[in-house]
């Protein structure tokens, strides 16, 4: 599972970009000059080399890239605003590209428990205070107990 998980952080880096704006209003003589131009700078690979930069995000914004490990274990909320489930892992593409997540669901003390994997596009990452709040805004809890499960080991048989 480590390695779907630093794959995973690896691949959310690769996606994902962060943006820095400036814009500067100027007085002069008494009257607001218009806002210079907005500019935004997706964080990618440092002048082409193999290197990845990212840029801390500005106080109360949330962090346009994420660690994988930050999201395993994440709680994952649907439709109803309750808690449908948790991040367990990621599925990666070959081209770098996160597809789904592994999303735990139903069971309860680990017992009964299924693997049921979700479209990456479906979730959605918003600040809640402090914090990171995943949502699927078109699941339900009852959406996903009833969807086929996913056995990791037979699918992913390197799969820890």
């Amino acid at each position: 599972m480590k390695s779907f998980v630093l794959a995973a952080g690896v691949a959310t880096l690769m996606t994902g970009t962060a943006l820095a704006q400036t814009s500067t209003t100027t007085t002069t003589g008494g009257t607001m000059a218009p806002a210079a131009t907005t500019t935004t700078t997706p964080a990618t690979a440092a002048a082409g080399g193999p290197f990845y930069t990212v840029q801390a995000p500005a106080s109360g914004q949330m962090a346009m890239s994420h660690l994988a490990s930050d999201l395993d274990d994440k709680d994952v909320y649907g439709a109803n605003n309750e808690k449908i489930g948790e991040i367990e892992d990621f599925v990666i593409n070959s081209d770098g590209t996160v597809a789904a997540a592994v999303i735990e669901v139903g069971g309860f003390l680990g017992i009964g428990e299924k693997d049921v994997l979700v479209n990456f596009s479906e979730l959605q990452m918003a600040m809640d205070g402090n914090n990171m709040r995943i949502s699927a805004p078109t699941l339900t809890r009852e959406a996903l107990t009833s969807a086929p499960d996913t056995d990791l080991d037979t699918v992913f048989p390197d799969h820890d």
